[in-house]
């Protein structure tokens, strides 16, 4: 059977995807990247956010009305199963986040539903869909943290974390396709291994110590988990200088509602540090604008506190009240136009400061990561800078073998940076 896929959502449910398609491919199924040649879609799905629910439902809705045979699978069947059967009846079926890798069994019409937890393997069958160069590698499944804007630990469970010698073992099977960047990825990858008695500095150091090539970016941290232990692991050349740790807001009491640690001036002493003890170091947020109790007082200073720290990535969400989070009863006070607003205030202060910072890198030579061909004599790449998807990246001029290469920065934008190949 020819079966077409379309992946919503985060890095996390494209594992997942890639896990299904493998898993076919495995069965003797053909994988197709266009929807019409498709004997069948199988559409997976994210509920994190009202956006991301009415984007699965539309995309449902359109595949569905071309009269395409459809299995709906992620975290919308997880947490809406009993709507999206009522509302698509035609559905073939619907599969869980626990039971992908029974994927085989839904697009024949059976509805598997797995009664534990699911965790992957380096034996599971995966069919990248990243270019060549890059891939993700999920270390852990779920959730374990109480953010009270979050419904995650109730769609995928509770906190899981692989293996370390499994773990090694996929990145050694990675390596020798080769992959030349691993994006390791996670709900909290700063909590790896807590409920085993071990820790992500000894993932880190089994990775870096049982693999030859490759390098690492580690993505997620959660703010008050960025332990000392972990700080000298990024002076390894394979260890990307590259800090993802979603801050969510500066304000105190807006993160105690929040149901996170710290405060707007722990998070810049943290910030202060790993731009002290880790050279060239790229720190990237994520903020929330609009939650419930987010006034005009918090909001300034969450804009004062996104001058001070000066942020090299940043992303910007609006609050999105979501049933059966425990901010659920705080309401939605802040109207969509005051949301809209906020988060364009900030991103227009990050905006300035992301072009300084890039007007600094000008002149400079760099190693990059090829990602493909953008047109004849284009190139799209990534540095260290630059994770995969959430940021920008360097278009380079010339001609480029890869899949590391050399470039020299000629022109700074705020979000994307032009080169020469040298």
């Amino acid at each position: 059977m020819k079966i077409g896929f379309i992946s919503l959502g985060c890095a996390k449910a494209l594992v997942d995807t890639e896990i299904m398609m493998g898993k076919l491919r495995q069965e003797g199924h053909t994988i197709v990247p266009s929807l019409e040649e498709a004997d069948l879609v199988v559409i997976n799905t994210c509920a994190f956010l009202k956006e991301a629910r009415e984007e699965g439902f539309s995309t449902i809705e359109e595949v569905v009305e071309k009269g395409k045979p459809v299995v709906v699978a992620g975290c919308m069947v997880n947490w809406l199963g009993k709507k999206l059967r009522r509302k698509f009846p035609s559905l073939i079926s619907l599969v869980g986040t626990e039971d992908i890798e029974r994927i085989t069994e839904a697009i024949k019409g059976k509805i598997p539903h797995s009664e534990s937890y699911y965790l992957p393997t380096s034996r599971t069958p995966r069919l990248l869909s990243t270019p060549p160069t890059w891939a993700y590698m999920k270390i852990s499944e779920g959730c374990s943290r109480r953010c009270s804007f979050c419904i995650i630990p109730k769609i995928r469970g509770p906190y899981r974390s692989r293996e370390i010698d499994d773990l090694v073992q996929e990145a050694k099977i990675l390596e020798e396709r080769g992959v030349a960047e691993i994006n390791l990825i996670s709900q909290d990858s700063t909590y790896f291994g807590r409920e085993r008695g071990e820790n992500l500095k000894q993932l880190l150091e089994a990775l870096l110590r049982s693999t030859r090539k490759v390098r690492f970016r580690l993505l997620y941290l959660y703010p008050s988990s960025v332990v000392d232990e972990i700080l000298p692991l990024f002076s390894h050349p394979r260890l990307l200088s590259y800090f993802d740790i979603p801050f969510q807001h500066s304000h105190p009491e807006v993160l105690r509602s929040m149901g996170r640690p710290g405060s707007g001036e722990d998070y810049l002493r943290l910030i202060e540090k790993i731009r002290q003890r880790v050279e060239d170091a790229t720190i990237r947020t994520s903020l929330i604008v609009g939650f419930p109790t987010e006034g005009r007082e918090e909001f300034r200073h969450l804009v004062a506190w996104v001058k001070r720290a000066e942020i090299d990535r940043l992303g910007v969400f609006k609050y999105s009240r979501e049933k059966g989070s425990s901010a659920w009863p705080l309401g939605d006070p802040v109207s969509e136009k005051e949301k809209e607003k906020r988060m364009g205030e900030v991103l227009e202060v990050q905006r300035e400061i992301s072009l300084r910072k890039h007007r600094k890198m000008v002149g400079r030579v760099m190693e990059v990561l090829v990602e493909g061909r953008v047109q004849d004599g284009i190139y799209f790449t990534r540095s260290s800078h630059f994770a995969p998807e959430v940021d920008g990246g360097i278009y380079v001029l010339g001609e480029l073998k890869g899949p590391w290469a050399r470039v020299k920065i000629t022109h700074a934008h705020p979000y994307d940076l032009e080169g020469e190949a040298l």
